[in-house]
């Protein structure tokens, strides 16, 4: 049996990802084009991080990066290694490595008070005890992002903000990814 390593993936494991993976694991509403994903890369606030097993990925997490502050964009484990913990000892492989000196890591996830059917807020209540089962902070602070509400959640790394830099954080790397415009109609911060 292989180690398990995390890795920084180049452009091709992304490009391979996005088409494999995140396409299937995530609603298309969610999805934002990979030419954002790689221009972003490119001008260096975007990462992948690769949970490998010799040549295999088996999770990835994707991050928008500032210096200040990182959001977790996507995070999946592969289908068949779903519910045997893989995803729990990602994240916290992830915490003691790679994203244990960053000032501020956040999450968003949907938030479960505005779930639109039983099955949808027992999906959203399930994602959230995962985090917060993996030492994921709960900030306070809500957003509602191209009309899905989120909670906002902080890696436990460097400092914990305060729920006002949160939304400041929040904000800026947003507008890393998203035209004035568009964040304007698309982005609400509470």
């Amino acid at each position: 049996m292989n180690e398990a390593v995390i890795r920084e993936l180049d452009d091709g494991q992304i490009r391979e990802i996005y088409r494999q993976r995140i396409l299937k694991d995530f609603k298309r509403d969610e999805v934002k084009p990979l030419s954002v994903i790689l221009k972003t890369k490119k001008e260096g606030h975007y990462l992948g991080l690769g949970l490998t097993e010799g040549e295999e990925i088996t999770a990835y997490a994707f991050f928008v990066t500032l210096s200040e502050c990182a959001l977790l964009d996507y995070y999946a484990v592969r289908e068949d290694l779903r519910s045997r913990g893989t995803g729990s000892r990602f994240l916290q492989a992830l915490i003691a490595g790679p994203l244990q000196t960053a000032p501020c890591v956040l999450v968003e996830t949907e938030d479960p008070a505005a779930a639109q059917s039983d099955k949808e807020r027992t999906t959203h209540q399930r994602r959230l005890r995962f985090y917060l089962k993996n030492g994921l902070l709960d900030t306070g602070v809500t957003s509602c992002v191209w009309h899905v509400n989120y909670r906002l959640l902080a890696f436990p790394t460097g400092r914990t903000p305060s729920p006002d830099e949160v939304r400041r954080h929040y904000a800026s790397l947003y507008h890393t990814t998203m035209p004035d415009f568009l964040f304007a109609r698309m982005v609400r911060i509470e």
